[in-house]
């Protein structure tokens, strides 16, 4: 199961690592003499046409999606119920509430140095 998982692994890697070069120099590929010669792009497209002709409604996205109007009304009711509270934030409030937070705590700071200074004892030679 190990070396299944480590080939696994490589194998990725070096898929990863040849589409990443590919799309690093894909307009030197579409530039290349190789390209032109074999005419990819207009492969490419027909390829695309002839499953998008045979396999319509696996490129229906339409498809895919069941809408529910219920529950997305629901869901733009309870949107338009939510209230919001927005609070303006400028630099100049910002910068005054941390000035008085700061000065705060220096108050304190100094009033618990003052009560420490008096608790201590003093010692005279």
């Amino acid at each position: 199961m190990g070396k299944l998982f480590k080939g696994v692994v490589k194998f990725t890697i070096a898929a990863a690592a040849v589409s990443g070069l590919a799309y690093v120099f894909k307009d030197q590929i579409k530039e290349s003499k190789p390209y032109k010669e074999y005419e990819v792009d207009e492969k490419i497209k027909k390829v695309k046409t002839t499953l998008k002709e045979k396999m319509p409604a696996f490129f229906d996205n339409e498809a895919d999606f069941v809408e529910e109007d219920s529950l997305s009304d629901e869901l733009e009711l309870a949107a338009e119920d939510v209230e919001r509270d927005y609070v303006s934030i400028t630099p100049e409030t910002v910068v005054e509430d941390v000035k008085e937070a700061v000065e705060e705590k220096i108050e304190e700071v100094t009033e618990a140095v003052e009560e420490a200074e008096q608790e201590i004892p003093t010692i005279e030679a």
